[in-house]
Formats: C-alpha cells, sequence, structure tokens
C-alpha cells in the first residue's frame, strides 16, 4: 500500500504505521520486526480523519482508528515557520473522553507523515469534508 505515516515510540522498542491500499487503511502497532500487537483495517470511509486546515504555524493532521470502543489518533505535526522543518508525531489512545495513553513518537523518527492520500480517498468514496462543522459528510 501506500505509506501515510511511520515512526517508533517507547525508545524504539515499537514502530507505529499507517497505510492505504485502495479503500482500506492500516493501523499498525508493535515491534519493528515481527507480528503486530495490534493491527486494524478500516474502510476509508469509517476513517475518522481531520485534514490541516491551512492556517497556523505547523500543518497538523489526525487521522482516528475505532476498535471495541477504543480510539487510536494518528497525528502528525510539521512546522512551517523555522529553518528546520521539524516533524513530531504519536498515537493518543481514547476510550469514550478518556484519554489512555499518549505515546510520542521519538525524536527524529518520523520517516512519513502524509495524510492527504487518505483525505483523497475519502472523497473517492463520496466523502466531503466540511470545513463549518469539522467533518465528513456525504457529498
Amino acid at each position: 500500500g501506500v505509506p501515510l505515516f511511520h515512526c517508533t515510540v517507547q525508545d524504539g522498542a515499537k514502530a507505529v504505521s499507517v497505510c492505504l491500499q485502495g479503500d482500506v487503511a492500516y493501523y499498525r502497532i508493535g515491534p519493528k520486526k515481527g507480528a503486530a500487537e495490534l493491527l486494524l483495517a478500516r474502510p476509508v470511509a469509517r476513517i475518522d480523519m481531520r485534514p490541516w486546515n491551512g492556517i497556523g504555524r505547523s500543518i497538523f493532521e489526525v487521522a482516528r482508528f475505532d476498535n471495541d470502543g477504543h480510539g487510536y489518533g494518528v497525528h502528525y505535526a510539521i512546522e512551517r515557520q523555522s529553518a528546520v522543518r521539524a516533524v513530531s508525531g504519536g498515537v493518543t489512545v481514547t476510550r469514550g473522553d478518556e484519554t489512555l495513553a499518549n505515546l510520542v513518537c521519538d525524536a527524529g523518527s518520523v520517516s512519513m507523515a502524509d495524510l492527504y492520500p487518505l483525505y483523497e480517498a475519502k472523497t473517492a468514496a463520496g466523502q466531503c469534508w466540511n470545513r463549518e462543522t469539522f467533518g465528513w459528510e456525504g457529498c
């Protein structure tokens, strides 16, 4: 598939990845080598993706994968107004409104950060981003 996001967390012990294959997005977390601890495959229409709003000091996007009442929000930010375009990211794990964990990408480990192909896949699936409600709806 098309890689959208990748970094390591917990001092390189685990890798977090998001990729897109056709109209299915995949979230994976686990050891850098070996079987995933959690692998989620979701149709793009079921992913809550928050695209960059086009303003601010950084480009910031989030893609959330839901599973059994838990949410896994993969996010990244690219600093736009510095000489070095610093990239940061991580995963926020939630259950309802409760944050269970914030996994921060190890410094310098974000090797891919581009959720725009997911945005394009959602629009191809007949969804449109509403800038007024900050949500996806049918076109």
